[in-house]
């Protein structure tokens, strides 16, 4: 693997447009509940049909939270994300779908919640934080928000030891893209709650598949010998990396205009 496809897929989560959206405004750590569903194959159209039905029971029951964004990966995994404002936020969030289920009726929402999981295969819940300190989001992005319709995610696991090392090197290659004024840009997203505190995951996002590749290629051009020695002092410390795709998906998400 070179050292180009790994910085430019180190992901989690998930999954969204954050860089882009985030690129002209102040950058800072934001904590976020992850929700991550996996569909099973057989049973995709029940699991859209219910994840839909979930948007509108909740918004329509006024969900006490400002937004969620939605993604999905190619192997049937969905990433749901609420931000939170601190820790002791987490504590709130049972009351917070508790009002909302109280509104829409408990006997709905259990037959409901019957159809919604029998399209699953599993759901688990974890905590991130979206890290201002190691993301790159360039002054002038290439794409523009509406233009993202492709997400690629990396996660990779790391030398517990090493953790040290493993982070003054990502400070080093957002100073590489810094440097050299790349026009893609990537969030990097820190285990906090839930999944392996040794696991990394980064996100960026493009027009497509082919622009993907393309973009990497041209990047790699750009920064291809002081992103080789970087990935040299790197390599060492990393137990595995993982690759995936898939898409924004805005139809699956919401926000709360109230909020």
């Amino acid at each position: 693997m070179s050292a180009r496809r790994f910085i430019i897929g180190l992901v989690l989560i998930i999954l969204t447009n954050s860089g882009l959206l985030l690129s002209q405004e102040e950058m800072k750590d934001q904590l976020f509940w992850v929700r991550e569903e996996v569909a099973k194959v057989n049973m995709g159209d029940q699991y859209e049909k219910t994840s839909k039905e979930w948007v509108e029971l909740m918004t329509g029951a006024d969900l006490d939270l400002p937004f969620m964004w939605a993604s999905q990966r190619d192997d049937e995994h969905y990433y749901y994300l609420f931000p939170l404002d601190n820790y002791a936020a987490i504590d709130k969030l049972q009351g917070i779908f508790g009002a909302a289920i109280d509104k829409i009726g408990k006997d709905k929402w259990s037959k409901f919640m019957i159809e919604n999981e029998g399209s699953m295969e599993t759901h688990k819940d974890f905590i991130v934080t979206r890290s201002a300190k190691y993301s790159y989001w360039p002054e002038e992005p290439r794409l523009k928000p509406e233009e993202a319709k492709f997400i690629h995610w990396l996660f990779f696991h790391y030398k517990l030891e090493n953790r040290k090392e493993v982070m003054d090197i990502m400070t080093q290659w957002k100073k590489l893209y810094q440097d050299k004024n790349i026009k893609n840009g990537y969030t990097i997203w820190l285990m906090e709650l839930g999944r392996d505190n040794n696991m990394v995951v980064l996100t960026e996002n493009y027009k497509d598949g082919a622009d993907y590749y393309t973009s990497m290629t041209a990047d790699n051009a750009l920064m291809e010998a002081e992103a080789s020695a970087l990935w040299a002092k790197m390599s060492p410390f990393i137990i595995n990396i993982e690759n995936k795709y898939g898409k924004p998906r805005p139809d699956l998400g919401f926000e709360n205009e109230s909020k």
